[in-house]
């Protein structure tokens, strides 16, 4: 039976090293690095003042205090920028390595996985369990001079890789948000509900005022959810969101239509507190749910 996979086509993959680099990138990102130890991975964000997502990386760990941060896509200069900004004095070394990369989503376990690569003969492998498409899943960077071939011998292995809109289907159908589409500068971690990218506990870090301030408070002022309408349509963008009475909810971020269901996926920023779980809504013509928490897959 074969795995499906997907190859990060645009992923941006930067070693972070120097006598600095765990510092820096704990003081920079918002989960804690300070434990981390090496084939070890976590989910972290570079936020603006404001708490916004510049960018939103794994991180995976190495022996010599070197780091591998792997964001899915976006603007290469951009996040690259963002992460690299408050490098003043800091010994810290920040180079694109992604051309010797390569980063692919495997749904499998991080176990087998790994095993399945290394029967591609990849050498240098880094896995990070992540539920993308599936009950299981894990993200893959092969790292090396025969990284660029690990898509050519997983096609081999397991046979043809997912099309870029396949995977965006299944990852929506799982309530899965990637960076930049759904999680992005117009969007708080907290509002995304990816508390797992966050540490509560580890000290200051750029963002850090206004995303411990919506958790004090206790309740976000909009909420990413999963919707899924009956029937198929475009759904532009910031089209709004209505509820039974026709009052607007919130607004879509991004959709996809799902022919072989006759339905439609859409990430939505809702108004917390003005709507239930499993609540009937409308949208773009077209009637249907907010889908129950617990049915989504969201982290690893």
């Amino acid at each position: 039976m074969s795995t499906p996979w997907f190859l990060f086509n645009d992923a941006i993959v930067l070693r972070v090293g120097g006598k600095d680099a765990r510092r820096y990138l704990n003081n920079r990102l918002s989960n804690d690095l300070r434990t981390l130890q090496p084939g070890e991975s976590v989910s972290a964000a570079a936020l603006t003042a404001q708490g916004r997502v510049e960018g939103l990386f794994t991180i995976f760990a190495q022996p010599d205090e070197t780091f591998f941060l792997v964001c899915d896509g976006g603007p290469r200069e951009e996040v690259t920028a963002a992460l690299k900004r408050f490098i003043v004095a800091d010994r810290v070394l920040v180079e694109d390595v992604s051309a010797q990369s390569s980063f692919v989503h495997l749904a499998a376990s991080a176990d087998d996985s790994k095993q399945i690569l290394i029967e591609c003969g990849q050498k240098l492998l880094l896995v990070a369990p992540k539920r993308r498409v599936a009950e299981t899943g894990s993200d893959c960077l092969v790292v090396g001079d025969a990284s660029r071939e690990a898509p050519l011998q997983l096609e081999a292995k397991c046979g043809a890789g997912l099309a870029a809109s396949d995977y965006r289907l299944r990852r929506m159908r799982k309530g899965f948000p990637s960076f930049p589409e759904e999680i992005n500068g117009e969007i708080l971690l907290t509002e995304a509900g990816m508390r797992e990218s966050v540490s509560f506990t580890k000290g200051c870090y750029v963002g850090q005022e206004v995303i411990e301030r919506s958790d004090a408070i206790g309740k976000v002022p909009r909420t990413l959810e999963l919707v899924r309408l009956t029937g198929t349509a475009e759904v532009a963008p910031g089209t709004a969101l209505l509820n039974a009475t026709g009052e607007a909810l919130g607004k879509a971020v991004s959709s996809v239509a799902d022919p072989e269901n006759s339905s439609t996926f859409l990430f939505a920023l809702l108004r917390t507190g003005k709507y239930g779980s499993a609540e009937r809504v409308e949208c773009a013509g077209l009637a249907g749910e907010i889908v129950p928490r617990q049915l989504t897959a969201k982290g690893a």
